[in-house]
């Protein structure tokens, strides 16, 4: 898909998106659906998992060092992340590692495909919270990797 120059509504079937998949675990910049000034927009859209027999088939802990991440969570199951239901949303700040909850990568292995559906901004200028995101805040959110 790309762009004609025109600016005119469409839409994007996420249901269409066929994400890649490698033999291991291949980075979000392979889920890019859009990019505009200022954030990328990534499809993290059912598919297989990565199958190289030692493959860990959820995200690595990263830091975003030059971009603050925002998820939402359509659908499925987030094999990634405990407590995360339909209609979450996350915020990772520039800087603040985060990635796979406890348990979760030696669970992976047993998984060959995923149905999870979800949408990630990466910015490239830091977010700024209004009192409404921040009254919807989960204080006990970056305890959440203690297990």
């Amino acid at each position: 898909m790309g762009w004609d120059g025109y600016l005119y509504p469409f839409t994007f079937n996420a249901n269409d998106f066929e994400p890649l998949t490698g033999t291991v675990h291949l980075p979000p910049p392979v889920h890019q659906t859009f990019e505009m000034h200022g954030f990328v927009m990534c499809t993290f859209a059912p598919r297989y998992l990565d199958h190289h027999p030692e493959a860990i088939k959820v995200p690595w802990a990263h830091d975003n060092t030059e971009a603050d991440e925002v998820l939402f969570y359509v659908r499925g199951n987030f094999g990634s992340r405990k407590g995360i239901e339909s209609g979450s949303f996350t915020l990772h700040p520039q800087g603040i590692p985060h990635g796979p909850h406890p348990g979760t990568t030696l669970k992976s292995f047993e998984h060959t495909r995923t149905d999870e559906l979800a949408v990630m901004f990466d910015t490239q200028f830091p977010l700024e919270l209004t009192a409404e995101a921040l009254a919807m805040d989960d204080p006990n959110y970056p305890l959440s990797w203690l297990g």
